[in-house]
């Protein structure tokens, strides 16, 4: 190895791309000597769209506002502001935008673009600051530790050894090696789980993104049955009902994302909303403890948290519960707006509560807070409500089993003794972070059986918070090897969202930048 540091970031998608783009912000031209080469894995055509963002149908819609996305948190509206600049190149590949609105939903494959853009530009400002990336199209298999790795400095032919952070090898698909002094795991989430062990089954679609490609197969004649109510089954709904299939969308508890709203109220210093983080610094919290907070909150606006959650905890049907938000929206409203302003707050309050707090909530509230806190655009919203009115969409609540059939198609038993067949399954259950149910033979599932991570007891990967490092089986971090997305989220909660995405990689970036530049300095 040279004297000259080695970052391999593992994913070249959303995390990948923020992480770079976080890197040039850090870097300045004081500091182009130090600065490292990149590896960008990726097997992917596209840098920086990943299978999330990937070129599909304009159905599929990003479910927040395109003024509230961006990779830099600190510039939200930086998305907006590229659509703006882009609009003709856009309108060249038959995007359809609403140029005006600040709350229009743009489509999936128009933040790729955007995504695809930030990654080239971002590379190129690295490149200007002194670091060399290097893009290699090909999934990762293994990375291993190198042991007691030390570094030779290069400056006037000294070759005093310094003990610096512990090395890696990483090993791709196509069998190429690389060594690096830190890796940032940025793969995003894990596939869909195949809940009923379908896979392989004809008329199974494993995964539905990008949509286009994987649903072209479904006749119009096809009985559909879409596993998941969540924004997934929403987006596969809406393309396969374009398509003139009919659809079921069917799921444990047949709970349906909320309806996003517009901002309805103006909150007092954003940055510590409510209280939030000063409850999380006592040290322990209950899941009473935050709900007693929000509900203070909505009730100081004139309404309370029983309010908004009603149509959840009392289980209103999908269409009810659609019509109902559209009609009024404002519960709801307050709701959403409350628990996106305690977003800071999520990773502390999410560590202060007990475990035995945090199995409680991740069993019984997580699947309605994730439909409040991601709620579905007010557009696809209404497309729902109008295609179950003709019966093009329907709801089901309770499966509890899908079985192939001997002579072809699929039988779905559900928790009220009823069963019903379809011709084809598509597995829409939305993302796990669960390492356990990592495929086979994937580098998430090689990287726990070799305990190079530990997997948190709440999902993903335990990390130590403050710096996205990995912690190993004996609870220590795993020098220059940090985590960043979802696979955090075991420590910080929710880490989906491209806001906390982009918080996660900045806090990283800072640190590898800091890190390197310091085992620099030490090396000369």
């Amino acid at each position: 190895m040279t004297s000259r540091p080695v970052i391999a970031v593992i994913g070249g998608g959303a995390a990948g791309t923020a992480f770079l783009a976080a890197c040039a912000r850090e870097l300045s031209a004081d500091s182009r000597e130090f600065a490292a080469d990149i590896h960008v894995f990726d097997p992917t055509d596209r840098f920086g769209p990943g299978v999330a963002y990937a070129r599909d149908t304009h159905a599929a819609l990003l479910n927040r506002p395109m003024s509230a996305m961006s990779v830099d948190y600190n510039d939200p509206g930086q998305f907006r502001r590229w659509l703006n600049r882009s609009a003709e190149q856009l309108r060249s590949t038959a995007i359809p935008l609403d140029w005006k609105a600040a709350s229009a939903f743009a489509p999936r494959a128009a933040f790729g673009h955007y995504l695809e853009g930030v990654f080239a530009g971002a590379c190129d400002d690295l490149e200007h600051l002194g670091a060399r990336v290097t893009t290699v199209r090909s999934s990762v298999t293994e990375i291993a530790e190198v042991t007691e790795a030390a570094r030779v400095a290069g400056a006037a032919g000294i070759t005093e050894a310094t003990e610096g952070p512990d090395a890696y090898t990483i090993t791709t698909a196509d069998g190429m090696r690389f060594t690096a002094d830190s890796v940032i795991l940025a793969v995003g989430t894990l596939p869909p789980v195949d809940v009923f062990g379908l896979a392989g089954a004809p008329g199974f679609i494993a995964q539905p993104y990008p949509l286009a490609p994987s649903l072209a197969c479904v006749d119009p004649a096809d009985r559909v049955l879409v596993l998941g109510t969540g924004l997934t089954a929403v987006d596969s709904a809406l393309v396969l009902t374009e398509q003139g299939v009919r659809v079921t969308l069917a799921s444990r508890s047949g709970f349906v994302p909320d309806v996003r709203s517009s901002p309805v109220s103006r909150w007092d210093d954003p940055e510590h909303p409510f209280g939030g983080l000063e409850l999380a610094a006592r040290g322990s919290v209950t899941l009473r403890d935050i709900y007693a907070l929000i509900d203070s909150s909505l009730r100081d606006h004139g309404t309370s948290l029983r309010d908004a959650v009603r149509p959840y905890a009392e289980r209103w049907p999908a269409a009810q519960l659609l019509r109902s938000r559209l009609a009024d929206p404002g519960p709801a409203g307050l709701l959403q707006r409350c628990v996106t302003a305690l977003t800071p707050a999520y990773s502390a309050l999410w560590r202060a509560l007990p475990p035995a707090e945090q199995r409680a909530f991740l069993r019984r509230h997580h699947r309605a807070f994730a439909c409040l806190r991601n709620p579905m655009p007010p557009v696809n919203a209404r497309k729902l409500v109008t295609l179950a009115e003709a019966g093009d969409v329907s709801f089901r609540r309770g499966v509890t089993a899908v079985r192939r059939d001997p002579s072809g198609g699929f039988t779905a038993a559900f928790a009220d003794g009823s069963t019903e067949r379809y011709d084809r399954v598509v597995n829409a259950v939305g993302r796990t972070n669960d390492l356990t149910a990592a495929p086979e033979g994937s580098l998430l599932r090689d990287l726990a059986r070799r305990s190079l991570v530990a997997a948190h007891p709440a999902g993903g990967i335990q990390v130590e918070p403050e710096s996205n490092r990995a912690l190993r089986p004996d609870g220590t971090p795993r020098p220059g090897f940090h985590v960043v997305g979802d696979l955090a989220s075991g420590v910080h909660f929710h880490s989906s969202s491209m806001e906390y995405v982009a918080r996660q990689a900045a806090r990283v970036a800072r640190y590898s930048v800091d890190e390197h530049d310091r085992y620099a300095l030490q090396a000369v």
